[in-house]
């Protein structure tokens, strides 16, 4: 910028005129040209980020298989299955089995010490009819019709009698009557009485 000259009217303290080159506020004009050593200066330059150093993200390596090879295969048994159902088959016949072998041998233990003690202790001419009776349990036994509730209850009666605990005996009895009446009701009078014989013979020993 420069002083405008020809103005002879200016005070001693007006503020001094400034006449604007356009070369020098638009940078046309080179610093030679001005006759100044002002460089010119640019405001819109943009840096770029740096591209290494700082931050850098993981990279993922992917492993592709051979060209020309197929890919792997998974063979899976296809006996598997069926292999586990002969096993599981295999191992319910097999719990059947022990529990009808249980089952019979309980009623072998049940069946001799009733017929032992109807021997011994009943009338008889009440041991035929006692007898008839009691094929009835042994038949109803082996053909399911008992569950195993009563199965229990006459193990538990045939065991007290062994030991002479005739009151054990006549208890579970009891219960067993009250509670399955249409299932006991042929034979378990005889029972009864089996029970009532021991305990007054035995018990005047």
């Amino acid at each position: 910028m420069a002083f405008r000259p020809g103005n002879h009217d200016r005070a001693w303290n007006d503020p001094p005129i400034f006449s604007y080159q356009q070369g020098v506020l638009s940078g046309d004009t080179k610093p030679e040209e001005t006759g100044t050593s002002t460089s010119k200066r640019t405001l819109n330059k943009r840096i770029a980020f740096p591209l290494s150093g700082g931050i850098s993200k993981p990279t993922m390596t992917v492993t592709s298989p051979p060209i020309g090879l197929p890919p792997p295969c998974i063979t899976l048994p296809v006996s598997a299955p069926a292999n586990l159902a002969e096993v599981s088959n295999a191992q319910s016949s097999k719990a059947a089995l022990e529990t009808q072998e249980q089952l019979d041998l309980d009623l072998q233990k049940i069946s001799n010490s009733l017929h032992d003690n109807l021997m011994s202790y009943i009338e008889t001419e009440k041991q035929e009819d006692f007898n008839k009776r009691l094929q009835h349990l042994y038949t109803s036994w082996k053909d399911g019709k008992l569950n195993a509730d009563i199965h229990q209850r006459l193990t538990i009666i045939t065991e007290s009698l062994e030991v002479k605990d005739f009151v054990k005996a006549e208890n579970v009895r009891v219960a067993l009557a009250v509670d399955y009446t249409a299932d006991c009701a042929s034979w378990i009078v005889v029972i009864k009485n089996i029970v009532t014989q021991m305990e007054t013979k035995l018990s005047g020993l």
